[in-house]
C-alpha cells in the first residue's frame, strides 16, 4: 500500500510528470551544452519553453516545421542557434534513475501509474524510443494527444475521467508548483518535487 507522507492518505494511484520528476530538463543548461553563447540564452528561452508557439506545439496544434518558422521569424538574427537547439533539445532528456526506480516500486506495491506531462510528438517519440519505463504505466496523457496542456483544469478532469481516478486516493507529482496547484483545484492530493528530489521522500510504501 501506498500513503502520500504528508497527511497518511492512501494511495491508489500515483500520477507522474515526466520533465525533472522522471527525466533530467533543464534547457538552459541543454543550450550550454550544444555551445550556444550564453548571451543569447535568454532570448532562445523565450522561443522555446515559453512562447505561444511552444504551448501550441506542446499540445499538437502546430507542427515542428510550423514552430521552427515562427522561432526563425522571431528571432532572425539567431537562425544558428534556434535550428541547432531544435534539431538537438530532445537528446538531453535522461532518466533520473533514483525515481525511476521508486516508480517501479510503487508500481509493485500495487498503485495504479500513470503519465500526465507536456510533450510534443518528436520528442516523446524519441524519449520512448530511448527508454524501457514511458511504456510501463498503466496509462498517460500528453499534452499533444489530447490538445490540451497543463496547468489547463480539462487536461486534470480528463486524466481523472479517462481512467476513472478517485482524486481523494490519486496523487500528482510534478515540478512546477502552477501545476500542482491546478491538480489540487481539481480535487488531486499533489507533491511538488523540488528539482533533485526524490519521490520516494514524499510517498510511503508498505508491505
Amino acid at each position: 500500500m501506498i500513503y502520500l507522507k504528508e497527511n497518511n492518505a492512501p494511495i491508489d494511484a500515483v500520477i507522474f510528470d515526466l520533465g525533472n520528476v522522471l527525466l533530467d530538463y533543464d534547457p538552459r543548461r541543454f543550450m550550454i551544452e550544444l555551445g550556444i553563447d550564453p548571451a543569447h540564452i535568454d532570448r532562445l528561452m523565450e522561443i522555446f519553453p515559453n512562447s505561444p508557439e511552444w504551448q501550441e506545439l506542446d499540445q499538437g496544434i502546430i507542427s515542428d516545421d510550423e514552430f521552427l518558422a515562427a522561432a526563425l521569424r522571431k528571432e532572425p538574427s539567431l537562425r544558428r542557434e534556434i535550428k541547432l537547439y531544435h534539431k538537438h533539445w530532445y537528446d538531453h532528456f535522461h532518466a533520473i534513475p533514483k525515481n525511476v526506480a521508486a516508480f517501479y516500486q510503487i508500481k509493485e506495491a500495487g498503485a495504479k501509474t500513470y503519465i500526465l506531462s507536456n510533450f510534443q510528438q518528436t520528442c516523446f517519440r524519441v524519449i520512448r524510443e530511448r527508454n524501457v519505463f514511458p511504456d510501463d504505466f498503466d496509462g498517460r496523457v500528453i499534452s499533444f494527444e489530447c490538445r490540451l496542456r497543463k496547468p489547463q483544469p480539462e487536461i486534470y478532469d480528463h486524466i481523472i475521467s479517462k481512467y476513472q481516478l478517485d482524486p481523494a486516493r490519486s496523487v500528482f507529482i510534478d515540478d512546477m508548483p502552477v501545476n500542482t496547484e491546478a491538480a489540487r483545484a481539481a480535487g488531486l492530493l499533489t507533491v511538488t518535487l523540488p528539482i533533485g528530489g526524490y519521490i520516494l521522500d514524499y510517498l510511503r510504501i508498505e508491505e
